[in-house]
């Protein structure tokens, strides 16, 4: 362990959950687990784990699938910053900034999820199960565990308290700008959203890169989403990206045709299941003429609209949201909130994930009915008036920070 300030007990025993587990004394902890610095290890049941490639250290605990409530207790002798991620990235917790001898405990919601669905009567022996691809195997969405991993300048973990409980849920179907992504300054808001939301609330983030709505439902991705949806929990579905592609004809959704009969159809298919659909318009592309944010959606955002005035569902309209963000920012500072140091003008950075994250949280919040609260520590933000990103820190242990030059005596509109 090298940046990360485990306090570490001797010893270690086999352990199942609900379990608590420390890094320090285990004094007043009765029927602790004592972690060491061992890698995980299936048979013992947790241990810790971390991606190829990176510097990321995660503890790992072997979970089945379903809801479990996290107490996390952070802080030590020295003066310390951490922030909280779950499984492939899920941003927990806001970094906890305490002073040298301080604790606090942090509490919130995981979902943990396998590639396995449920068999009936019309499946063959074979139990069916979701069409994984790429580096799905190789992440932490579809494995047997819960991985929680801790970032900051000076992180430091003392105790985490695992329990499994039944929670009211929030999922997501989605394509990139919104799934859990897993590798180098890549971030999309699924994955910023839980520190956004009552703790309470459990995220369960469906989305992958290249999803169309038709290879959602071929992959039987939106299969496993409906199996995990009860009575009472919300939807959020955001395609477009992919589905205005033409040269992928295989899913190609015209706006005015296949596009809003899909949509229709999960919505149906949501209610159907007792719980509350919301449709999110597509994430804008930094696409900028004239200073002002060209609409590559046309006709796609208007189609999510016209679905949700049809069928009395509510709409996010990021597209007009995230638009007027990249105006508000300008032209060269928007660069800051894209990944791959800004080349990309597609997918975001933890500072473009986090902004947006909290725009969806606050839009949730604001819809009647739905009874989705904000969390206790959430910020304020509006797509005019954003933070700057210049001042943003916030990284996993394995997430470079890029930050573009700042031309000296650049004029920029205000910012936060």
């Amino acid at each position: 362990m090298t940046s990360l300030a485990f306090l570490m007990a001797g010893g270690a025993s086999a352990a199942t959950l609900p379990a608590t587990f420390t890094f320090g004394p285990a004094k007043g902890v009765p029927g602790a687990v004592a972690a060491d610095a061992s890698a995980y290890d299936a048979a013992r049941g947790y241990g810790f784990t971390s991606l190829p490639g990176g510097n990321e250290q995660a503890f790992s605990v072997h979970a089945a699938p379903g809801d479990y409530e996290v107490t996390v207790t952070v802080g030590g002798p020295n003066a310390s910053r951490t922030a909280v991620w779950a499984e492939d990235r899920r941003l927990m917790a806001a970094p906890v900034v305490l002073k040298a001898g301080e604790t606090r405990t942090v509490t919130f919601v995981v979902n943990v999820r396998d590639a396995t669905l449920a068999p009936s009567e019309q499946d063959s022996t074979t139990p069916p199960h979701v069409g994984l691809r790429g580096d799905d195997a190789e992440g932490r969405t579809w494995d047997d565990k819960l991985t929680l991993s801790f970032s900051g300048s000076a992180p430091a973990v003392q105790a985490i308290a695992i329990k499994p409980v039944t929670a009211r849920r929030i999922l997501i179907a989605g394509d990139s700008t919104v799934t859990d992504q897993a590798g180098g300054d890549y971030a999309s808001w699924g994955q910023m959203l839980p520190r956004f939301v009552d703790p309470a609330l459990s995220v369960a983030n469906h989305a992958r890169s290249g999803e169309t709505m038709k290879s959602f439902l071929t992959s039987l991705r939106w299969d496993k989403l409906m199996s995990e949806t009860r009575p009472g929990d919300v939807v959020l579905i955001q395609f477009g990206h992919n589905d205005e592609k033409k040269q992928w004809p295989r899913t190609y959704a015209a706006p005015d045709g296949a596009y809003p009969a899909f949509l229709s159809a999960l919505v149906a298919d949501v209610r159907q299941h007792g719980a509350s659909p919301v449709l999110v318009t597509p994430v804008a592309r930094r696409s900028f003429k004239d200073g002002r944010i060209e609409n590559t959606h046309a006709g796609y955002d208007a189609a999510v609209r016209d679905v949700g005035a049809r069928l009395d569902v509510p709409v996010i309209d990021l597209t007009n949201k995230t638009a007027a963000l990249y105006e508000a920012l300008g032209s060269e500072i928007s660069v800051l909130a894209f990944a791959n140091g800004g080349k990309d003008k597609t997918h975001h950075n933890a500072y473009g994930a986090y902004t947006i994250a909290c725009f969806v949280a606050r839009d949730l919040a604001a819809l009647p009915g739905l009874a989705v609260k904000t969390a206790p520590d959430a910020p304020a933000c509006t797509p005019d008036h954003p933070d700057d990103p210049r001042r943003f820190a916030i990284e996993p242990g394995d997430w470079p920070i890029m930050r573009a030059k700042v031309t000296q005596g650049l004029e920029v509109k205000p910012v936060r």
